[in-house]
């Protein structure tokens, strides 16, 4: 299966040489997760007018801690660490 995925991986990108192949779909992938990472701190930036941090120091007296306010703080905490860990492996790939 493993062998499959990589020759797949090869004609995709016609890269002949496995490593190469390998690394050209990580980079495409690891830059999709960061721009959906990017995406999903921009709109919760949008709906709140501020960063995490200010939220995060408002939680529970501006903002209630209503339900949405929660999962709008996990869903902004989880983009804003996997951004941080997606960008960490694109750089390391290189």
């Amino acid at each position: 299966m493993a062998q499959e995925m990589v020759k797949l991986a090869q004609e995709i990108t016609m890269k002949e040489a496995p490593e190469e192949a390998l690394i050209v779909v990580l980079k495409t992938y690891l830059e999709q997760k960061i721009a959906e990472c990017q995406e999903e701190i921009k709109r919760l930036e949008e709906k709140y007018g501020m960063s995490i941090n200010e939220f995060y120091e408002k939680l529970g007296d501006e903002f209630s801690l209503s339900w949405e306010h929660e999962k709008d703080y996990m869903d902004w905490e989880a983009a804003t660490t996997n951004l941080r860990y997606f960008k960490e492996a694109l750089k390391n790939l290189k």
